[in-house]
């Protein structure tokens, strides 16, 4: 009897071994590489449609752009398994909170943003319940460009628009090179 049982652990640990032996479902390395593509495209999309607005209406028109098109443009650049979104510190937007984990990140960002002439960036896989199962964070520090609408100094009319579109508005008083926020890429499951 006790020879069928010990011949059945065995069996057992070694049938089990086979699957916590296998390599992870997608290596951690081509998870930051799809979600550095995705940062690149989000953001030069953004980019380019602030731009495109500030040239044809001023500063109070980007702003425009970034209430309606932003959210747009991050929906376009998401998919079935991945998400793109922006967070930080000082949200223009509250539905742009940080979770509790990208808060951590954003503080640690904030005392360095840029590190080697590169925004920083930082990612975990997680197989914590309710967690994304990869998130990724790339650090946006402020530019020249973000000053009109984010800087220290704001004309008043790009203040009224900022009032009327974001009464809870946060996201002032920055200077460039300042940690504005983040780029937030998330995976809720890896694939076996």
């Amino acid at each position: 009897m006790t020879k069928s049982i010990f011949t059945t652990a065995i069996l057992f640990s070694i049938l089990s071994m086979s699957a916590v032996a296998q390599p992870p479902a997608q290596p951690t390395e081509e998870l930051v590489a799809e979600a550095r593509s995705m940062v690149k495209a989000f953001g030069g999309s953004l980019k380019q449609a602030l731009q495109a607005a500030i040239k044809e209406g001023g500063l109070a028109n980007g702003i425009g752009v970034c209430n309606t098109v932003a959210p747009e443009i991050a929906a376009n650049n998401s998919n079935e398994e991945w998400t793109i979104s922006r967070t930080s510190l000082k949200v223009r937007n509250p539905e742009n909170a940080p979770t509790d984990w990208q808060e951590i990140q954003l503080l640690a960002m904030n005392k360095q943003p840029v590190k080697n002439g590169k925004p920083v960036e930082v990612w975990q896989v997680s197989e914590a319940s309710g967690q994304p199962a990869f998130q990724y964070m790339s650090a946006i520090p402020t530019q020249k460009l973000c000053l009109g609408c984010h800087g220290k100094s704001i004309d008043p009319a790009v203040k009224a628009r900022l009032a009327e579109l974001y009464p809870e508005d946060k996201a002032t008083g920055f200077s460039e090179g300042d940690l504005r926020g983040a780029f937030v890429v998330t995976r809720q499951t890896l694939a076996p």
